[in-house]
């Protein structure tokens, strides 16, 4: 689907993180895959006006744009290179298998970031390393940080909102 392409790795803005995100710059335009893929992934968030598509595939967070993509939530280079080639072969399979795919346009579910509060514990503990629950609210919509940073989110009276919680990143088409 891409030829040739172009990454830039960036650390996410938050100090707690020692993840990487990435940047690829594409030689084509990909937007007519998009509903393709919407349609083969299931649970995506597609903005087909703007446009852009957002999955999630193996805790990894992907947003492709029509001359570009990016990756978030990675360790270093050589797993964001395995991660560009994946999605290589993502496009190129999903492409040729076009066909065969009924294409979808459903957009899905933008999350804000009131809703995801809610769901905290709202402790304002700070484990997290910020000072509100608020603040790690942004930072989970933004792909800043995980659930798994909330240490009150992990005790057992707080499952179900961890479930909610997940549900709700995933119709998003986010990692948490």
């Amino acid at each position: 689907m891409f030829d040739r392409y172009e990454m830039k790795l960036v650390r996410p803005m938050c100090h707690t993180r020692t993840t990487v995100n990435a940047v690829v710059e594409l030689d084509t335009d990909i937007k007519e895959i998009f509903p393709y893929l919407n349609g083969d992934l299931g649970s995506c968030f597609y903005h087909p006006d703007t446009p852009f598509l957002r999955f999630i595939q193996g805790r990894k967070a992907f947003t492709l744009h029509p001359n570009y993509f990016t990756i978030s939530g990675m360790t270093g280079e050589q797993e964001a290179r395995n991660l560009v080639e994946f999605i290589r072969h993502l496009l190129t399979d999903t492409w040729a298998r076009r066909g065969e795919i009924e294409p979808s346009y459903r957009r899905g579910t933008e999350l804000k970031m009131l809703d995801v509060f809610k769901l905290l514990p709202w402790t304002n503990c700070g484990d997290c390393g910020e000072k509100s629950c608020m603040a790690f609210a942004g930072r989970l919509i933004k792909q800043e940080s995980t659930l798994e940073e909330c240490a009150p989110l992990q005790q057992n009276e707080n499952i179900k909102q961890k479930e909610e919680l997940i549900r709700m990143f995933s119709e998003a088409g986010l990692a948490v």
